[in-house]
Order: structure tokens, then C-alpha cells, then sequence
């Protein structure tokens, strides 16, 4: 983080009088304790996204909810992400884990925030849900061709054409949109790169839920309508786009325990007893 940076976002705040006042008379170190903040954050945070924080900080003192931005500048705050192989029960796990923690789960809306800072339609991302949402993934990944300058964005609009969006752009937008969702604190992430572009993200608790080929074939092709053959073909199609995606997102490799502080093979260990599980780490690595 750019000391440039810290020592300009501090300015931001203590130049509103309002602002000011509060910091001074309700938490004297509230400079020190921001510093501190800031450089615990990812290195690759974005310029922009950094001041998008402040300005969050900003409007969280304004409105009144000092304990808030207390407690996030102290530590005490969760954020969880959840990787899941494609016919795994990931999203079931994740659902079952916010009933623990009452954190809000943020799947499919963290593509459509990144569709809408780009001026994209969102229609038909409104439209998919649970397994069919998963499902519609290996039709959007068509669109992620890292060979090509450009973004194929039809299937949003149903249309056959181009849109200029490249993938830097997308990298980009979809890495400011985790990282915001990421400050508005008690959320779990599914997806989406998530556990690579917060893997230093402070206070943040990383999973990841597996299951062997012929498990998440068999509920793949129930869910679909298809058959077994099929199921495999499409899973493996999608295993080693998703492998592509996290790689040129954030040069990582999800195949690998690096990123996560746990995994569950979910053809041995339920959702709901997985969840149980990942709560009880969860509790003991925030409050560490």
C-alpha cells in the first residue's frame, strides 16, 4: 500500500470538521489504528478501490455508525469465501454457513455488480439461480477467451455480437467489486476468484468444497436433464476453465490447498455438517 496513498485518505477525512470531531472525541487512535488498516490490505489493491474504501469509511462516520468502522479498523470483523468444484453442494454449504453466522451470501451478485460498473445488461444473470446459475457458468465462460483482445458479452443480451470489454477491464472491475464487498464486512463470497483476490485479505477464512467425478456427474446430470457422459464431458469442460479463470485473475492455482484454510469432500461430509465445522474455525481464526 502507497504511503502516498494513507497519508492522502487521512487528509480526506480530517478535512470534514464534522468528521473530525467525531474521530477526536470517540477514538483518539483512529489515525494509527487507519494506518494500520491500510497496510494490512492487499498490495494489489487498485488506487481507485482504495479511495472507494475511504470514501465507505467516510459515509459509514457521517451516518452514525462509528462502532462499525471501529470494529473493522480493530479487527473485529469475517469475511469467508467459498470455492467450489462445479456439482459439489458449494452454494448449499455457503447458505448453511450464513445461518451460523448471519453473514450475507454474495454469489451471482458479484457478477452483476461487475456487469453493471460496465455498463452491461444483467437481465439474464438476474435470472439464474442455485444450479442453473451454476450451470449458465460454462456458457459464460465462453465469453472469458484470454486469447482474444476482446470479451464476447452476447450471451448477456442474447445477441450475436462483440462488446468492447477486455479482459483487463473485467479483471479489473471484478476485483474492485470483491474487494468492496469484502469492506462492507459479514459476508461470505462464492466464487469468482474471491479467495485468490482477498488470499491477504485481513480476517478472512477460505474454503473450498470438493467431491470426486462420478458424485458431482451424477448430480449434474439429475439437475440438468442430461446424461452421465454428458455431465462428465461438461464438467471437465468447466473444471479447466475455472482453472484458467483463477490463473489469470490472480495467478493462482485452486487445484492446491495454498489458498484455503480448509477443504470438505461434500460425497463424505453433508452441507449442514460441513457448515457446523467451518463455524466453529471460522469463530477461532477471527478472534485470533
Amino acid at each position: 500500500m502507497k504511503k502516498e496513498w494513507i497519508e492522502e485518505g487521512i487528509d480526506i477525512l480530517y478535512e470534514d470538521e464534522e468528521i473530525a470531531e467525531i474521530i477526536e472525541k470517540q477514538f483518539p487512535d483512529f489515525e494509527k489504528k487507519l494506518t494500520q488498516f491500510f497496510k494490512n490490505l492487499p498490495s494489489t489493491l487498485s488506487e481507485e478501490t482504495f479511495f472507494e474504501i475511504i470514501e465507505q469509511i467516510r459515509e459509514l462516520l457521517i451516518s452514525g455508525k462509528f462502532p462499525k468502522v471501529k470494529d473493522i479498523l480493530e479487527g473485529k470483523m469475517g469475511v469467508i469465501t467459498v470455492t467450489f468444484d462445479y456439482g459439489s453442494k458449494g452454494l448449499e454449504f455457503a447458505n448453511e454457513l450464513a445461518k451460523l453466522t448471519g453473514y450475507d451470501v454474495l454469489y451471482k451478485e458479484i457478477l452483476i455488480q461487475t456487469a453493471k460498473r460496465l455498463n452491461l445488461p444483467t437481465e439474464k444473470l438476474e435470472e439464474f439461480d442455485d444450479f442453473n446459475y451454476l450451470a449458465a457458468k460454462l456458457s459464460l465462460a465462453d465469453f472469458l477467451q484470454f486469447s482474444r483482445k476482446f470479451l464476447d458479452f452476447s450471451i448477456l443480451k442474447g445477441e450475436e455480437e462483440e462488446r468492447e470489454v477486455t479482459f483487463e477491464e473485467f479483471k479489473e472491475m471484478l476485483v474492485k467489486v470483491v474487494m468492496n464487498m469484502a469492506f462492507s464486512n459479514n459476508v461470505i463470497l462464492v466464487g469468482h476468484g474471491a479467495c485468490a483476490i482477498l488470499a491477504e485479505y485481513p480476517n478472512t477464512v477460505h474454503f473450498k468444497i470438493e467431491a470426486p467425478m462420478d458424485y458431482r456427474a451424477k448430480l449434474c446430470a439429475e439437475k440438468l436433464g442430461i446424461s452421465i457422459d454428458e455431465a462428465i464431458e461438461r464438467i471437465k469442460q468447466l473444471d479447466e476453465r475455472e482453472q484458467r479463470f483463477y490463473k489469470d485473475i490472480a495467478d493462482a492455482d485452486i487445484t492446491k490447498i495454498d489458498l484455503f484454510h480448509m477443504k470438505f469432500n461434500s460425497a463424505k461430509v453433508s452441507p449442514p455438517t460441513a457448515a457446523k465445522v467451518a463455524y466453529e474455525l471460522v469463530k477461532r481464526v477471527i478472534e485470533d
